[in-house]
């Protein structure tokens, strides 16, 4: 067989070009180009080759992506291409090249790049070199089918640079992967024409339910708090330069086998009843396991599990604690007619607790209630006589008074009257006097 002694391959988005540098001892050109060929088409790495900050990119190459990793906090960095000119992150030709630049890493799209040595001026980060963006896709675990409405699962993927899983994780840092449930549609079921609904998102970081940081296995956890119907499950992995899509489906997320309800207690002295309901045609009754927590209007916090119940409707009993809103969250865990395990939460239900009607009164009550309505009636009536009297003695001194004025007035002009008729009948007897008077005054 014939021994390559040197090889650079450059893989690119449109084209899997292969450039061949040199070659010896070989039966002929279309043997080695074979040989070659069968490298790309199996195990074969993305990391471009680079030599100090030299890398080569060969003819024939349509379009390549390449993701420079740099010291964190560096700046931007400047290529320099095989005629000696250079492109920066804010100079070079828009219609060939897209660039985006973050403070650890540079992205750069080229189409139809000159072919030859290129270097890389900048503070390359030494372990992770670079990398040549191919085919990128993400794999994730089939979804099981049916789901069930608030049902909450694990789902692990893995994110494919090419043919390769992607090792780096820096890379994996660049990429979101959220996951959106989107109707069909069909208005055969309930959700047709429902808005599409964000339920998890994918991550590598060895948090939540993932399981290790950068072992290159993507981890999502789902919250299906949609309305049951017909769905497509809709993978989007959004990088800086670009956005793909993964549809899976149709899948149909069914209503939750198992109901809640309250009975609210009609007396105080009594407690509310949580009804637990289950559909036995989606699961095993005896499989059923609840923890609940209730937050009580009052502040209070109070726990409860349902587990091993003989027969349903089963009941729980909630503390008649105070009047207003209860909040009650659910985690539901239930293994299904066809042996699938499947858990569920709800955070969403709550009730509201009014404060109960008195009760009907007995007969010595209501005895009791007329006599106090006889007795507060004739309370009234008194007080409503004693005000008439008071009113009544009231006005007849008013009259008195009145009356005692009048005749008061009446005979003090009947006695000016008569003065004054005495003293002119007098001034008439002895007008001599009189003037006789006025005389001696003169």
């Amino acid at each position: 067989m014939a021994r390559l002694l040197a090889l650079l391959l450059v893989l690119a988005t449109s084209s899997k070009a292969l450039a061949i540098q040199s070659f010896s001892d070989v039966d002929s050109k279309e043997e080695v180009e074979k040989q070659a060929m069968s490298l790309i088409e199996g195990d074969i790495t993305n990391k471009l080759p680079i030599k100090g900050q030299r890398f080569r990119i060969d003819d024939n190459v349509e379009e390549i992506t390449l993701l420079f990793f740099r010291e964190p906090g560096s700046k931007p960095l400047v290529l320099i291409k095989p005629d000696g000119s250079k492109w920066y992150d804010s100079r070079y030709p828009e219609n060939k090249v897209t660039w985006y630049t973050d403070p650890n890493f540079d992205i750069i799209r080229i189409k139809e790049p000159q072919p030859g040595p290129w270097q890389a001026a900048g503070r390359i980060d030494e372990d992770n070199k670079a990398l040549v963006i191919s085919d990128i896709r993400f794999e994730a675990e089939p979804l099981p089918n049916p789901l069930f409405q608030h049902e909450e699962l694990k789902v692990e993927g893995k994110l494919y640079n090419g043919d390769e899983i992607v090792e780096t994780a820096r890379f994996r840092q660049t990429v979101i992967l959220d996951v959106l449930f989107v109707s069909t549609n069909n208005p055969d079921f309930d959700n047709f024409g429902a808005n599409p609904a964000r339920v998890a998102q994918f991550e590598d970081n060895g948090r939540g339910h993932d399981e290790q940081a950068g072992d290159g296995v993507f981890t999502g956890f789902f919250n299906l708090s949609v309305e049951p119907g017909e769905w497509m499950a809709t993978y989007e992995m959004t990088t800086p330069l670009y956005q793909r899509v993964f549809e899976f489906g149709p899948l149909e997320v069914e209503p939750l086998p198992v109901e809640f309800e309250v009975i609210q207690s009609e007396s105080v002295d009594e407690n509310h009843r949580l009804q637990i309901e289950v559909d036995d045609n989606w699961i095993d009754p005896n499989s059923l396991v609840i923890n609940g927590e209730t937050a009580f209007p009052n502040g209070e916090v109070r726990k409860f599990t349902v587990s091993e119940t003989e027969g349903f409707p089963h009941h729980v009993e909630i503390a008649n604690l105070a009047f207003g809103k209860h909040l009650v969250d659910l985690d539901i865990f239930a293994t299904t007619a066809d042996g699938r395990e499947f858990e569920a939460r709800i955070d969403d239900f709550s009730f509201i607790a009014k404060e109960p009607p008195p009760p009907e009164p007995t007969a010595a009550e209501l005895a009791e209630q007329q006599q106090r309505e006889l007795e507060r009636q004739r309370e009234q009536a008194r007080q409503e006589r004693a005000i008439k009297e008071k009113q009544a003695m009231t006005n007849l001194i008013i009259i008195v008074v009145v009356n005692f004025v009048l005749i008061g007035l009446a005979l003090f002009a009947l006695w000016w009257f008569k003065f004054r008729q005495k003293k002119v009948s007098t001034e008439a007897a002895n007008p001599e006097t009189i003037n006789a008077e006025k005389s001696g005054k003169k």
